[in-house]
């Protein structure tokens, strides 16, 4: 049995008294024989969606942020009652207008979205008579055909509009689904959403490129992005024009799979007209074989095979140009820094590496689908461990204001970085480092989070500099500037195991580690919220001149009472004692809200998370 809840999305604005204009009074009646009344104002009530517009803009007050969270809390109080059971569902009753917020409307992209709702009340006329939709309700339910709602329209046979009948309803519901941008990106051949199809929000386990041979399908699957490689034949490119002049150029591919980044270092030597030659590094006896075969049939003398590990191999002469194709959804999750590190003995001292350095990004989202995957198992190793994800019904929470006290990043912010070739790390005599310890990595990044949420997890993201101008990026904000349309890599998900509910304009603290021994390496991480309220001003001894002011309670509280206008009452915070008459005589200068430094904000820790994957219980990548 499946049952779907049906809730309405409204702008409580609407149910708020209208503003009385003075500029729309009633005249004086000269009438002498009626009776004198004082001059009053006329409320006009209109449907029209301009005026609607403008009036909103002007004269209607704006709702608060509780009264925007009040249907989103009670579907919250409801599932979790339910503790997310996966047969339970969403209906979004769209009769009311619809907020204009679009961070309150994006959070039920997160949501178990089964129907939407539309009585034909909520349709207006267009010029000609047919029924339309509000421009804002247009929108919203283009973004949203992406899940494949169920749209029922209720009251299409009573009349409410004058031209074309029933039908008029189902054809202007099928032109928003058609001229939806998310569905028309997915019927596009080349585009990442197309590519994409069937693998959305569904779980997958990283590679284990070390420990697991990769079969010919994931190599063939890689090989299918034409964009990675088209950024690294131009990163190539690049590093052989800026190389100086030299009888002969030595390039090295560690980790060469079937060959494409080979096939593109000899287009690119053939483009730059240098005179080059190529070693071509694989590990994988499978795709060795592959390799072999391209060499007999197009590259003959232009390469050298060579087979083994990295790490272990050797080479006859020391290489200008170090190319790897080893990046991970994390940037590191794939272990290219410890791969790289067996491999920089290969490097000539001014020698290039391609990639030469990548980051690891994160953002707190929510997503009830992924948290029901993740749940599934019902075992720790399941909800702690990382998976890679094509997201698609999640919430981003975080916003990139820097929240009440100016102390929060931006909504995707930047864990650590890597860098090729190191300086830092101690070697051997073989020219590999002796411990793994300089990989170790950690990052303490503060979230604001604008509108009430439940977080879910960590959406990981990575950005790569190949070479000069030219990279890799799934960043969701700046991957279409650097590499658009590119197919390796999905992001990848940190679930957590208990949701932790942020109220709005809350702060939330994410710890996170990089961490290793001989063996493995493995990530834990690890979250706290906290609630910004005001601190109350320094006391001073009351003088002649002093003006009245909030007053410091007799515990010597740094928030002040809740009848001031300094701190407002949390349900988190302790109640705050009046002060006894013998205080009454410490006050503090007079200072509005709006001149207070955001110093004087200071943080209520309201929720924290477990730690995750401590000592890679759960999840690891084998060395």
């Amino acid at each position: 049995m499946q049952l779907s809840v049906r809730l309405p999305i409204y702008d409580p604005s609407i149910f708020k008294p209208p503003v009385v204009s003075s500029h729309t009074s009633t005249p004086r009646s000269s009438t002498p024989d009626l009776p004198s009344t004082p001059q009053s104002s006329r409320v006009r009530i209109t449907t029209n969606e301009s005026e609607l517009e403008g009036s909103n803009k002007s004269n209607t007050p704006k709702a608060s942020e509780g009264e925007l969270n009040a249907t989103w809390e009670m579907w919250d109080v409801i599932r979790s009652i339910c503790n997310y059971d996966q047969r339970l569902s969403l209906t979004l009753d769209l009769t009311p207008p619809l907020p204009s917020s679009a961070g309150v409307l994006k959070r039920w992209a997160a949501e178990p979205m089964h129907s939407i709702f539309l009585p034909a009340s909520t349709f207006i006329a267009n010029a000609k008579g047919y029924p339309v939709l509000p421009k804002g309700t247009q929108t919203f339910i283009r973004d949203i055909m992406k899940y494949r709602p169920t749209v029922i329209v209720e009251g299409a046979n009573k009349g409410v509009h004058s031209r074309g009948g029933e039908t008029a309803y189902l054809q202007y519901v099928r032109h928003l689904e058609k001229t939806s941008p998310a569905l028309q990106a997915m019927q596009q051949p080349g585009t990442v959403e197309n590519f994409a199809q069937g693998y959305h929000d569904y779980l997958q386990a990283p590679l284990q490129p070390l420990m697991d041979n990769l079969q010919s399908a994931t190599y063939h699957t890689f090989e299918q992005d034409p964009v990675k490689y088209r950024n690294y034949e131009e990163a190539i490119y690049q590093a052989l024009k800026d190389w100086p002049e030299s009888d002969r150029i030595v390039i090295c591919v560690a980790g060469a799979g079937r060959g494409p980044l080979v096939a593109r270092s000899l287009k690119a030597i053939g483009r730059s007209k240098r005179k080059a030659f190529v070693y071509a590094l694989e590990k994988n006896p499978n795709a060795y074989v592959t390799l072999q075969d391209r060499l007999q049939r197009e590259w003959g003398s232009k390469v050298d095979l060579r087979f083994g590990d990295m790490r272990a191999l050797e080479l006859p002469e020391k290489v200008d140009i170090l190319v790897s194709e080893l990046l991970g959804s994390f940037g590191d999750n794939e272990l290219s820094p410890e791969c790289l590190d067996g491999a920089m003995r290969f490097l000539k001292p001014e020698g290039i590496s391609i990639p030469s350095s990548y980051t690891a990004h994160i953002a707190p989202l929510s997503s009830s689908k992924l948290f029901q995957e993740t749940q599934a198992g019902r075992d720790v190793k399941t909800a702690e461990t990382p998976y890679v994800v094509m997201f698609q019904a999640v919430n981003i929470l975080s916003g990139n204001g820097g929240g009440l006290a100016g102390r929060c990043g931006p909504q995707v912010q930047e864990c650590w970085e890597f860098e090729h070739p190191r300086r830092d790390a101690a070697l051997d005599s073989q020219g590999l480092p002796l411990t793994n310890s300089h990989n170790t990595r950690s990052a303490k990044l503060t979230f604001h989070i604008p509108h009430a949420g439940v977080l879910h997890g960590l959406a990981g993201y990575f950005e790569a500099v190949l070479y000069g101008n030219v990279g890799l990026s799934i960043h969701p904000d700046r991957k279409d500037q650097i590499s658009k349309d590119m197919l390796s890599w999905f992001p990848i998900l940190f679930p957590f195991k208990e949701p932790l509910y942020l109220p709005s304009n809350s702060e939330l603290q994410v710890t996170m580690w990089r961490l290793t021994n001989k063996r493995r390496v493995w990530y834990e991480w690890y979250a706290e919220s906290f609630l910004p309220v005001w601190n109350a001003p320094l006391p001073e001894v009351k003088t002649k001149e002093s003006h009245i002011g909030p007053v410091v309670n007799r515990h010597g509280s740094w928030l002040a009472p809740a009848a001031t206008p300094v701190a407002p009452p949390s349900p988190v915070v302790d109640a705050i004692d009046l002060p006894f008459p013998s205080d009454r005589n410490v006050e503090t200068p007079t200072r509005s809200s709006e001149d207070w430094p955001k110093t004087d904000i200071g943080l209520v820790k309201i929720g924290q998370t477990s730690l995750h994957n401590p000592g890679g219980r759960s999840s690891w990548i084998g060395l």
